[in-house]
Order: structure tokens, then C-alpha cells, then sequence
């Protein structure tokens, strides 16, 4: 069976960027396909490296992490939250899952 693993993907002012939440491995692109396309291929070098380096220790993205590269890919138009409203928007269209 193959393993899948989860992204989030935002645009951030010049580019496409994206973590794979599983490793906290990111990559960039121009467009949509380019980042998904790093992505992918840098989990799988990521993945041949642990088979070389089995002491390596593989940790999910952390909440605090999480929390960073989503403001840093904050989208332009946001201005803060609502009044009365402490939620910040999350455009979610897809979550892409990668084996």
C-alpha cells in the first residue's frame, strides 16, 4: 500500500509555497504544478535519505511552526479579523495527499 502525505499550500506575495505536514518539509514553485512538484520530490529524497539514515529522528510539523508559515503566507487582502471575530481566514481548496 502506498503511503500518502498531507500539504498546505498557500500563494504568498511572489511565489507558491508548501509544507508537507507529516515531515515539515517545504518547498516553492511559480505555480500550482511547480510546488506540488518540488514538494513531492523533495519528500522523496527526504524518504531515501531516512532509508540511508535510519537514526534520523522524522517529527511532524509543529503547531507553533504551523502557525508561523501560516502567517507568513498570509494573504494580502487580509486586514485582521472581523469586529467581535478572533478567526483568521484559511482558503482551503484542495489538500492534496502525495505518495
Amino acid at each position: 500500500m502506498e503511503r500518502k502525505y498531507t500539504a498546505i499550500i498557500r500563494k504568498s506575495r511572489l511565489e507558491y509555497v508548501a509544507v508537507c505536514l507529516e515531515f515539515n518539509l517545504s518547498a516553492r514553485g511559480e505555480d500550482l504544478a511547480d510546488v506540488e512538484k518540488n514538494l513531492k520530490s523533495a519528500i522523496e529524497l527526504y524518504l531515501e535519505d531516512i532509508k540511508e539514515h535510519p537514526e534520523t529522528i522524522v517529527s511532524p510539523i509543529s503547531t507553533e511552526e504551523l502557525i508561523e508559515f501560516l502567517k507568513d503566507t498570509e494573504p494580502e487582502w487580509y486586514k485582521g479579523p472581523g469586529k467581535g471575530l478572533i478567526l483568521r481566514p484559511l482558503e482551503v481548496h484542495e489538500v492534496p495527499s502525495y505518495a
